[in-house]
């Protein structure tokens, strides 16, 4: 097992309550050195895999030269995209959001704060933002579009966003990004593109990964925007396999590919692909999820959205005093998505609808489904003594 960072497996999804200080920094790992030496494992630290072939079944690391393979797993993630505006490279305490060492730094940083801004509209800056408003800095949060996640909510789904952050003490700037960044003072003035102005102690951004994909470039893998697979995560080569956020897999249940950078997607994969590298030949069948806190409230996006899919259609229903929003994604009669902020209730029976592909001819009779109460799991059967 070949990794570039200097630490053993750690929880990415434990760094925002890592950040927001409710966890121990011990609490985010999850294994250590011991545990790969007994099971036998050769994982080695602070290693970059720099040429990969195919033909040959071997790959290149620096440090450490040339190792062969039988089956080799392709399960490189994807790294930030750094802010790009004047005064931005080298600047201190400007900081993404991914890797251990920055939330240690913004942990440093934050005893030291009062005022932090923070640009991206989709979930890293959501939790950027929660965490240094829990943490009682004055928060600016910016937004390059008109609400949060603009490609999958609608105006009605931005404005329960608006609400909760808000709620929260949150200062939200829309359709504002970063036009340079000037030191001052051990801080950080922050310019706008639209305006917005402030001396900030933190500035963190969220926008967007990159998949680490370039070493594969004229090799013959096939890749998009990561690496394509069919439906047993395999890819175009020979005993080659992809998983992950890297993986752009073909998903049965939304029949097109699809890429899901969550930590349950990527334990999900791991743990199929383990058995098809194994030799079994099982495609790979779950509905893509993503679940949340937000603010104190939760968010929950299931299968395809309109971000993926743009011509899917869209049914809304919002209580805004509650901050309760639904929005259920179709293609034809198949629900093939959705979004819930607020009240999880329901959430089975949205998964159940779209894994069954069942058809649906009255999109909003859907709605009378999640209301009803869910059915007790059934009780296993007495084991005769």
């Amino acid at each position: 097992m070949i990794d570039d960072e200097p630490y053993t497996l750690y929880n990415r999804v434990s760094l925002p309550r890592y950040l927001r200080g409710v966890l121990l920094e011990q609490r985010v790992y999850v294994r250590d050195m011991e545990w790969h030496t007994k099971n036998r494992i050769d994982l080695r630290l602070e290693t970059k895999v720099d040429q990969v072939n195919f033909d040959e079944k071997t790959v290149h690391m620096e440090p450490g030269g040339e190792i062969s393979y039988d089956r080799l797993l392709i399960a490189t993630g994807g790294r930030p995209n750094p802010l790009r505006a004047p005064g931005a490279e080298g600047a201190p305490y400007l900081f993404n959001f991914q890797y251990f060492d920055e939330a240690k730094g913004m942990v440093a940083r934050i005893p030291e704060s009062k005022v932090a801004v923070v640009l991206g509209g989709s979930f890293i800056g959501y939790e950027l933002t929660e965490a240094f408003a829990h943490r009682g800095l004055e928060t600016h949060w910016l937004m390059r579009g008109p609400w949060f996640l603009r490609r999958a909510l609608d105006l009605e789904g931005g404005k329960v966003i608006t609400l909760l952050a808000q709620d929260a003490g949150v200062h939200l700037h829309y359709d504002e990004a970063i036009d340079r960044l000037e030191r001052s003072n051990g801080q950080l003035k922050v310019i706008g593109t639209k305006g917005f102005t402030a001396t900030a102690d933190m500035v963190g951004v969220g926008l967007g990964l990159t998949m680490n994909i370039d070493i594969f470039e004229g090799t013959g893998l096939e890749t998009n925007v990561g690496v394509k697979t069919n439906e047993f995560l395999e890819t175009n080569m020979p005993d080659v396999w992809s998983a992950g956020d890297v993986a752009e897999f073909y998903d049965v249940v939304s029949q097109r590919h699809h890429r899901m950078g969550t930590w349950d997607n990527s334990l999900n994969h791991g743990r199929h692909v383990a058995k098809n590298m194994l030799g079994a030949k099982e495609p790979y069948i779950e509905v893509p999820t993503y679940a949340s806190g937000m603010f104190n409230s939760n968010i929950s996006v299931m299968g395809v959205t309109t971000e993926e899919e743009p011509d899917a259609e869209a049914v809304v229903e919002v209580e805004y005093e509650p901050r309760n929003y639904k929005r259920l994604f179709f293609l034809g009669d198949k629900l093939v998505g959705a979004i819930l902020v607020g009240k999880m209730k329901g959430r089975k029976k949205v998964l159940e609808l779209i894994s069954s592909r069942t058809p649906i001819e009255d999109r909003r009779k859907v709605f009378e489904l999640l209301a009803l109460p869910e059915l007790p799991p059934k009780a296993p059967a007495a084991t005769p003594e």
